[in-house]
Order: structure tokens, then sequence, then C-alpha cells
């Protein structure tokens, strides 16, 4: 049986989709290899293969071969653009600095400056400040055409070289052939000189701009203390945060972010935790109380065990989610990726035509060289290679700030198909957490005491229902009874012994199958049920002593949620209670269609039921029985303080217990989508129209043509606005 794993690599060297699609195709052509997937925004690769059949390190080598560097590891966004941005400015200064003399001489005429130096001199000083320009600061853009062709693959670096050699050669020769013969030829060293610079200045302001687009890992990882205060041996010594440990005690001083998640042992803090739940008044913790590691502590000084650090924390996790987010690719992104494949040898067909076209119809009109250069300049895969990674990073990034998780392009894409909205009851649309509604005490029992038999029987109890009648006895202060031989019934209740006899609590049915006498109290067991209310009945020594309603709250905002969604999608509820329990819950969230006493294995059928006629589903849950069906959904979408079961299923993690945050992913979805579709067609266009006029098409007719240098502005142009125009998405208002 194939043994098949995920390998994430970070990747050095990439330049442009076309650098992605060789790629792409050299690990394809490994045997074992299932599928690649090279992001190009992100310069990581996820690659799933046979281990029985290849190795993590035979992929590492194919990729080296194909000359790039390769490390196994998850993305590292934040460190891909350092890297590349610093090597952006180191390049381009210096190619500034040579190409502003390398104007003056060869624009001086132009302006009315006349010839700077001597015709001879002048032609040399030029030949000599491009051939800086070229082979200094563009060395790594000629480097790595080499090695493509050295591979027999090519890139857009391929096409600047090809098209910056040309020119710098066909000068070269022209000067040479002025300085013998005493001609006027005209000479293209400025054009190639600028081109490198132009193009290196683009990548300068891509970089940048790329920076940006990393901003939601920058701030979550900027959560991250570097130190921390331990106490060892009980001394305070100050350790690097990542070093801390579980079972650790930390000590938080007043302003500082706490490292590690763990639970507050002295003191009684006021905890900033908007960073994660979104509220932005302080969190009040005692003694026992939970806390997270990059949360920011208020003005008391306390001391917590840690329980989880490092890759175990919640803001790691959370940081690994958004990661993986960034690294997956949309299905829209399929007809990009296969033109950038084939893009560049196109190109350089279009270049020959181009030249060969020329040379039929104006063999010696100085305009043939300058469209040649000028068609591999402006051809530029860039701007298709980031048109989809970029915009993913940037609407995943800010849909994160906001509290939601979508786990990548592919997410993206389902979550602007879905027409149908189903939501579990219990933990979702409401909080999950059962109270006591109201106490009857019966047959002579008063309501102090009951509560202290039945909320002393609960007291270990790890059902919701006997959460609730325990925490009604803790709240009013009321002393435990004591109940011994505690025996549970799962699905019914519990039967217990005391002083008065034998205890019986439960539903209807078990005090029924115990003999324990009803008759009388149905009507007021009936006005609880009617009431969206469990009734839980308790029975001492045959007879009824009290009746209890027990309900969960619906959230305050489930209704404007629900009424939100309907405007354009089927909304329905799911639960597991009797119908009057759903119906009630149903009434108070708006909620039209819902279906009651559905167990948890009925629910993935349910879904599906959804789906086969004919809707797209989103499912929102929270609980360990929502995970099938979190799975079987188009789009699973987990709320945040649901389970980890429910949250690795779902395809949308709510990080905050907030419904707000469905219709949210709804317009963080539709207008991510909106500006991926945006920066395709800007990429496409941007080609089909450029090519041709670069090429000379508008000269016969209009005497408009394009000169190298304006093609290579273009063509920087081109990649920074897909960038530019990903970066909207940051001012996306999520009302």
């Amino acid at each position: 049986m194939a043994q098949t794993e995920e390998l994430q690599v970070n990747i050095d060297g990439m330049h442009c989709a076309g650098c992605a699609a060789n790629i792409e195709r050299g690990l394809g052509a490994l045997a074992g290899v299932a599928e690649c997937r090279v992001n190009l925004a992100t310069r990581s690769a996820v690659v799933a293969y046979d281990r029985d059949e290849t190795s993590a390190g035979a992929i590492l080598r194919t990729i080296e071969k194909l000359g790039y560097g390769a490390r196994v590891g998850a993305p590292d966004v934040l460190t891909a653009n350092r890297k590349e941005l610093s090597a952006a400015i180191r390049r381009f200064w210096p190619a500034l600095g040579l190409s502003l003399p390398l104007m003056a001489l060869a624009m001086g005429p132009m302006v009315g400056l006349g010839g700077i130096l001597a015709p001879a001199a002048d032609g040399i000083a030029q030949a000599l400040l491009a051939g800086g320009i070229l082979f200094g600061a563009g060395r790594a853009i000629l480097g790595d055409a080499f090695a493509q062709a050295r591979r027999r693959a090519a890139n857009m670096n391929t096409l600047i070289a090809l098209g910056t050699l040309t020119a710098y050669g066909w000068s070269l020769y022209a000067l040479i052939a002025n300085l013998a013969k005493g001609g006027a030829e005209p000479l293209f060293f400025d054009s190639a000189g600028m081109i490198i610079t132009l193009i290196l200045l683009g990548r300068l302001l891509e970089a940048k701009s790329k920076g940006r687009a990393g901003e939601a890992i920058r701030s979550l990882v900027q959560l991250q203390p570097a130190k921390t205060t331990a106490i060892i041996g009980g001394t305070e010594v100050e350790i690097d945060a990542a070093a801390a440990q579980p079972g650790m005690l930390l000590r938080v001083r007043p302003g500082e972010r706490i490292a590690a998640d763990g639970r507050v042992v002295e003191g009684t803090p006021a905890v900033d935790e908007s960073m994660l739940t979104g509220e932005s008044l302080p969190v009040e913790k005692q003694p026992g109380d939970a806390v997270i590691g990059g949360s920011l502590n208020g003005h008391s000084v306390f001391t917590f065990q840690v329980t989880a650090a490092g890759a175990d924390s919640v803001l790691a996790k959370i940081i690994a989610l958004v990661s993986e987010a960034q690294g997956k690719k949309a299905p829209v992104q399929k007809l990009a990726d296969r033109v950038a494949a084939v893009f560049v040898p196109i190109v350089l067909g279009l270049a020959a035509l181009t030249l060969a076209l020329w040379l039929l119809f104006a063999p010696g009109n100085d305009v043939m060289m300058r469209s040649v250069i000028s068609v591999l300049i402006i051809a530029c895969p860039c701007a298709l290679g980031l048109a989809t990674p970029t915009a993913i990073l940037v609407g995943t990034g800010r849909a994160a700030r906001e509290g939601i998780i979508i786990r990548g392009g592919d997410v993206l894409e389902r979550i602007t198909t879905v027409d149908t909205v189903l939501f579990d009851k219990t933990g979702t649309l409401t909080h999950g957490e059962l109270q006591a509604t109201g106490v009857t005490a019966l047959n002579g029992y008063r309501e102090e005491e009951l509560i202290a038999l039945v909320g002393g029987a609960e007291s270990m109890s790890e059902h919701p229902i006997g959460r609730a009648l325990a925490r009604l006895r803790e709240e009013r202060g009321i002393p435990p009874a004591e109940v011994r031989k505690v025996e549970a019934r799962p699905g019914f209740g519990l039967i217990g012994q005391s002083e008065g006899g034998r205890l019986v609590i439960g539903n209807q049915a078990l005090l029924e199958q115990e003999n324990v006498a009803l008759a009388g109290h149905q009507e007021a067991i009936e006005r609880t049920t009617a009431a969206g209310h469990t009734a839980v009945l308790a029975g001492l020594d045959g007879k009824l002593i009290g009746l209890f309603g027990i309900a969960d709250r619906v959230r305050p905002e489930a209704a404007e949620v629900v009424r939100e969604l309907q405007k354009t999608k089927q909304v329905a509820m799911i639960s597991g209670d009797t119908r009057r329990t759903a119906e009630k819950v149903a009434r108070l969230a708006g909620v039209e269609h819902f279906e009651a006493e559905i167990k948890p294995d009925q629910k993935r059928l349910l879904v599906d039921s959804y789906r086969r006629a004919g809707g797209t589903v989103a499912m929102v849950g929270d609980g360990i029985n929502d995970a099938p069906a979190l799975a079987a959904a188009d789009v699973g979408v987990a709320v945040g303080s649901g389970t980890d079961v429910a949250v690795e299923t779902a395809d949308v993690v709510l990080v905050r217990p907030d419904l707000r945050g469905v219709p949210k992913m709804f317009l963080a979805a539709a207008w991510t989508m909106r500006v991926i579709r945006q920066n395709l067609f800007w990429a496409f266009a941007y080609n089909v129209l450029a090519i041709p006029i670069a090429a000379g098409a508008l000269y016969p007719a209009f005497g408009l043509t394009l000169t190298p240098m304006i093609a290579a502005a273009a063509m920087a142009f081109s990649s920074v606005f897909v960038v530019l125009n990903s970066l909207r998405l940051n001012r996306v208002r999520f009302r």
C-alpha cells in the first residue's frame, strides 16, 4: 500500500511564474511524486510523494539540480521577504549610480546639451557604463539565465538576458563599425543599461509590496516575546521565550506579553486577549484560569504554569494555519499556470517572428532591433505568477486579523459558490453551556434542600446537564448533600443513595422506569418542555420531589447573522435536541428551516442530502460530533471554541467564538476572488496588448513603437500593479 506523505519546501532563487512551472515540471517527472504545488508569492512548495518510491532528499536534490535552493520547512514568508528586499536594494543602487551618467551621455544631444564627450570617447564610455550595469548589478539575472539554458529551461531572466545582451552586442558591433568606418549607426547601450536598472527597480518595489502583503504573519509573530522570566529553584531567571517548557513557572510583569499558554498560579491579572478573542476589554483572571501566549498583561504581576509552548501553543497553531493557507493555490490559477509553463518559449518565437517580419518588409529600419528587444523585455510572466498567490496572501491575512482562518485559495473559491448554510445548534447558534432556568420543589421539599441534594449528586458529573445542576448549587452557595453509590445511566440520568432513600435524577423515561410516581405533575412537566427547556426530574424514595428546567442561551449575535445570511443564502439548523427545544432556538435565532432529534451519525447524511439536492453547503459547527458533517460539507466552518477534532476537520476556523465571523468569511472570500480575477485580467490583457505594440504593429499606420526602456518600465509596472491591487484587500471594511 502506498505511503503518501506531504513535504513542505522553502525555495530560493525563484523569479517568475516560469520558475514555478520549471520546478513543478521537474518534480512532476520524478518517480513517486503524486502532486506538486509551487507558490511564487511565498517562495515555497508542497510536494505529495510516495515514500516507498522516492524520498525528501531526492526531492530537494531535484530542485537544486533545476538551479534553485531548497530546504525542508513550512513557508517562511518573513525571512523570504527580508532576503528578497535586501538583495533588491544591494543590486539596484549601484545600477542607478551607473545609469545616471550613462543616460546623460546618451540623452545629452537630444536635450540640447551637445556631445558631452567626443563621439569615440562617448561610445566607449557608454559601453563601459552599460557593461558595469549588465555584468555587475545584473550579474544574477544573466547567471540564472545561463543556468536555465544549460538545463534546457527558460524563465523571465532568459527573456531579460536575451533582450539586454542583444542590445549590448548589437551596440558593440555598431560602435566598432563606427570607429572603424566613421559611421553613425545607432547605439543601444543606454537601453541595455536602463532595462536592467528599471527591472531591478521593479523588483525592489515588488519586494517592498510583497513585504506588506505578509503583514498578517508579521503581526502574529511579533506577539511572541523574545524573553521571559522563569522561576527556577525559587529564583527569577530571564530565559529565551522559545525555551519555555510545559510545567515551568513563569512570572509576568505589568505590560509584558505572555510567553506561552498556561494556568494562573498566583495573582489576579487583567489580560488583554484582543489578539485572539477580539474583546477590547481586559479579561480578569483568577488562579486556575487559562492564559494564552501572546496576550498582554495589564497592571499586576502574576505567575503561571506553562501548559503548552512553542509549536503546541494556540498562537503558534494560528500562525501555522495562516502560513499553510497562504501556500495553497486557488483552482482559478490553473489557467495561469498552464500559460506560464509555455510562455517563455512562445515569447522567444514571437521575437523571432518580429525579426523575420522586419527583415522581410523593412530590413534597413533602425526600429527593427528596438522592436525585437522590446518584445523580449515587455513580455512578463511575473504578473501571471503573482496574480493569484499575492491576493491569497493578503486576503487570508486580512481575514486572519478578523479571527477567520481560511485554509487556502481552494477554500476561498469554494466559499464564493456556497448557497446553503447549515448551523449546528448547541455550541454554535447557542453558547453550548446549559443553565438551570427554573426550579420547582414538590411534595413538601424546600428549594434549598432540593438543590443541595441534586447538586451534590451531580458534583462529579461530566454531562452538560449535570454540570448545569452542579453549577446552580455552587452559584447559590448551598453546601452539597451527601449522595453515595452514584451510578450514571447514559442518555437518561443517574441514580444514587441518600439519607432519604433511593435518589433518581433524569428524564421522564428514567423516573417511570424506576417507579417514581409522576401523577398530578404532568402539566408542570409539559409546561417546561413547551417553553423549549429540557425537563430534569428528581425523585426520592418513589415520589417526585422536584423539577428543573435546563436550557442553552442563544448567542446574542445569532439572529443578526442569520438575517444577514438569509438575504443571499438558504439557512437551516441541525439539532439533536427535542423538536420543541430546537423550535424555540430556531425561533429566537430567526432560522426558518430546522431539523431536530438528529443523531451525531445522521448529521453527515443530512449534509449529503442538501448537496444531492443541488446545494453547495457550508456547515458551521463546534463539537466533536460535528466533525463528520464538517468534512462532508463543501466548506466546513469550525467555531474557535470548538474541539481540536472539529478544528482539524474544518476548512475555515473562526478563532473567536463569534458568529459574525461567518458573514465576514463570505465577504473576505468574495473580495479576494474579485481581486484575483482583476489581477488575472490585467496580466493577460497586458501581454495581449503590449506584445503587438512592442513588435511594431502600430508603426506602419501611426509611426508608434516602444523603446526598450519603456518596455522595461511597463514590464516592471505590471508586476507591481498586481501586488498593489492585491494590497487593496488590507483596506476592506468588514461590516
